[in-house]
């Protein structure tokens, strides 16, 4: 039995220690004191290509023979699994912590096997993987904080031991790393350098910080563009670097708030943001040196070119954040460098020719464009894989966190923006300058005038006064004759012994626009026995072109009806038309004018209490007795243009008979077609109204219902301009 039991206990301790035996002919990368910080062993590494799904680790170890060396494989493929494999071997006489680095690769697990086949699972990391600092969490004066989880990769490498490290790696298709050999940190050492990040993060932010509180300030005082730009691009900058991932991790994900379990697909929040912030910086530092520059006013060409360049960068970033794809580092990195080094250079030469030019604030952007220039043209040909030169610095102190081309980048960005702040401030008080040299030149241009104008003045007073008693007289003169044509104007209006047992009431508003106007009411004389006849017209015009114009009407109803009243209206409208075309001569084709009138005529016969009515777009309105409102309806024709009446436009005779104490109206266009109504409305009087305010005062006497469409007329049209001549005649049989 006893016998039995040391069998299996020989097979169990076998099958340990082949994990490590399957791996016997690979070297071990001796690690000792003089083993630098960084450290990557470069030729004993081998790697296992093309493990699609995630494998057992049992499995890979039993894999090993498929292991080849890394020259063997061609290309490094987005997407693909490899596993690689590395034996480290301690000569030191106490344990050593080591960090196993992304080196640019998206996703990594390490597994470590000890010497008696113990496997080691450590924690996932990878450049797409946040690393959340545990500290921060953690009071420091209590028990067990130094058991808190670490935010990095490590395995502590005991005194004398030598194991295996397995690693599973992937890459992105954005960010291929160079080679299969991992950087290794020295835990302790780098613990004491990382001193130097946190302080140099911890400048650059503070100096960004300042400067993003002046820019905004500057910008909001002096209304500047390129102060609003700069302000922009130093927030964005300012983001950028807190979402920076220098050598000792992200600071956003450290030190704002744990962002390692938020994921945007399968990498962390932090890494979108950091990219996004990346892109966003070099577009608004575009602009920033556009606006500065003013590009748009003196080199189109560049100003154009700007515009190509944002566009190239946000398709860019869509490209890489939203497309996957197998192209290569050098190609889907170098031209970026390549165009932002071109647009750099213009913006540089745009900068010296400015100066030339006498914008002395131009060397300001020639001296801080040189730093920005070489630490972004660093960072984006380390992304394409061209070694940076800090590399040949010593790996301690701050020549280790140089070598990170992010560090760099960040630098570059806080140097420009410094050099920067100074060029806005200059570049505020040139404006400030230019200013007051122009409202000096102004006021002195102004001064000069002043005396000149003065001089004119004096010179002018005399003329103008003369001119002004001149057109003071002129205008007294004008006035007079006009006020002279009103009188006259009322004057041939019906005077009251035409009206008098003809109506039982009678009223009239006539409101000539400018004075005189071309409205009128004609009553025949009352030297004829029988019927008598009514007429209003509104004739072409207002002012003194419609006065002269209704004189002629006026007198053309006279020479209609000088020795009777037989005409019937229609007859008598006819005649109208006739007496205007010839009398303005428009019966000649050689005529300048093509002018004439509405009319309606009313014969009146009160024996029969009987009217005849014909209308030229001038309509009847009877009121009956009963409280029913009527409109009988004018033909649409105007009379006496040059322009002949046909047979089919001929009035239509309307016999209407009424009783006694009916009420008849009527009014011009200038009534209805008057704009205006409640809230600015702006709309015509119109004839709805109009027979709103009849029907409500139909049997009222005459005079209300006068002053009762005055009132409503006038509130209609409020304070817009009166546009025609208004008229309304209404009376009582």
């Amino acid at each position: 039995m006893k016998k039995i039991i040391c069998f299996w206990l020989c097979l169990l301790a076998l099958g340990n220690y082949s994990n490590v035996l399957a791996f016997s002919d690979l070297p071990a990368f001796e690690v000792g004191n003089e083993t630098p910080v960084i450290f990557s062993d470069k030729l004993n590494v081998r790697v296992l290509e093309g493990a699609g799904d995630q494998q057992d680790i049992s499995r890979v170890i039993a894999s090993s023979a498929a292991f080849k060396r890394p020259t063997d494989i061609q290309q490094i493929k987005s997407g693909h699994r490899y596993w690689v494999a590395q034996k480290f071997s301690s000569r030191l006489s106490e344990a050593l912590v080591l960090r196993i680095d992304p080196s640019g690769w998206g996703n990594l697990h390490s597994y470590v096997i000890r010497a008696d086949g113990r496997v080691e699972s450590l924690k996932t990391s990878g450049v797409f993987h946040a690393a959340y600092n545990r500290l921060t969490d953690t009071n420091p004066f209590a028990s067990g904080s130094r058991k808190t989880e670490s935010q990095f990769t490590r395995f502590t490498l005991h005194a004398s031991e030598e194991v295996l490290v397995l690693t599973e790696l992937r890459a992105n298709s954005n960010l291929r790393p160079g080679s299969f050999s991992l950087n290794f940190y020295d835990e302790l050492k780098f613990s004491e350098a990382r001193r130097f990040g946190l302080y140099l993060e911890g400048v650059l932010l503070g100096i960004l910080f300042a400067l993003a509180v002046f820019g905004s300030f500057s910008a909001a005082k002096n209304k500047d563009g390129a102060s609003l730009a700069y302000s922009i691009w130093i927030v964005v900058a300012f983001c950028q670097i807190l979402s920076n991932s220098m050598p000792e991790g992200p600071r956003l994900s450290e030190f704002v708030f744990d962002v390692e379990g938020l994921t945007f697909g399968h990498q962390s929040v932090y890494w979108p943001l950091f990219v996004s912030f990346g892109y966003l910086q070099a577009i608004c530092y575009a602009f920033f040196a556009a606006s500065f520059l003013n590009v748009r006013e003196h080199f189109p060409m560049v100003h154009k070119a700007v515009y190509l360049y944002v566009a190239i960068y946000a398709g860019h970033y869509l490209f890489t954040s939203f497309v996957p794809h197998d192209v290569p580092a050098k190609f889907l990195w170098l031209p970026m460098g390549i165009i932002t080094l071109l647009l750099l250079i213009s913006f540089y030469t745009v900068a010296f020719i400015r100066y030339r030019q006498g914008l002395k604030i131009a060397k300001f952007f020639m001296y801080a464009i040189v730093p920005y220039l070489t630490f972004r043209s660093i960072f984006i040909l380390g992304l394409a894989g061209v070694p940076s030169p800090f590399s040949l610095l010593e790996p301690s102190g701050f020549g280790l966190l140089m070598q990170n081309s992010n560090t760099a980048q960040s630098i570059g960005l806080c140097c420009e923006a410094l050099i920067m702040a100074l060029a806005v401030v200059s570049r505020t008080r040139w404006l400030q300058e230019q200013l007051a040299d122009n409202l000096r030149a102004q006021q002195e241009l102004v001064e000069d005038q002043n005396r000149k104008l003065e001089a004119t003045v004096a010179e002018r007073t005399a003329e103008l006064a003369s001119q002004h008693k001149e057109l003071d007289e002129a205008h007294q003169m004008l006035v007079g004759s006009v006020n002279y044509a009103s009188r006259l104007q009322r004057g041939q209006l019906p005077r009251a012994l035409r009206l008098e047992g003809r109506f039982s009431s009678f009223d009239v508003i006539w409101e000539p626009r400018d004075t005189i106007g071309g409205d009128l009411w004609w009553v025949s004389s009352s030297k004829h026995d029988g019927p008598f006849v009514l007429a209003v017209a509104d004739c072409t015009g207002h002012g003194v072109p419609g006065a002269m114009l209704s004189l002629l009407v006026s007198n053309s109803f006279e020479r209609i009806y000088a020795t009777d009243t037989d005409h019937d209206p229609v007859a008598a409208l006819q005649l109208l038309d006739h007496y205007v075309r010839t009398g303005l001569n428009q019966d000649r084709p050689d005529s300048e004018s093509d002018d004439g009138c509405d009319a309606c005529i009313l014969r009146i016969d009160p024996e029969r209490r009987r009217l005849e009515y014909a209308g030229a777009k001038l309509e009847l309105w009877q009121l009956k007795i009963s409280g029913e409102v009527l409109r009988h309806p004018a033909a649409r024709i105007s009379l006496g243009y040059s322009q002949l009446l046909t047979e089919n436009d001929r009035p239509e005779l309307q016999v209407i008979n009424y009783d006694k104490d009916d009420t008849f109206v009527i009014v011009t266009d200038g009534f209805t077609d008057q704009i205006g109504g409640p809230n600015d409305r702006r709309v015509s009087y119109g004839y709805r109204r109009l027979q709103a305010v009849l029907t409500s005062k139909a049997s009222a006497p005459v005079t209300e219902i006068t002053k009762a469409m005055k009132a409503d007329f006038d509130a209609w049209q409020g304070n817009n301009l009166r546009r025609d001549d208004v008229t309304a005649v209404v009376f009582r049989l």
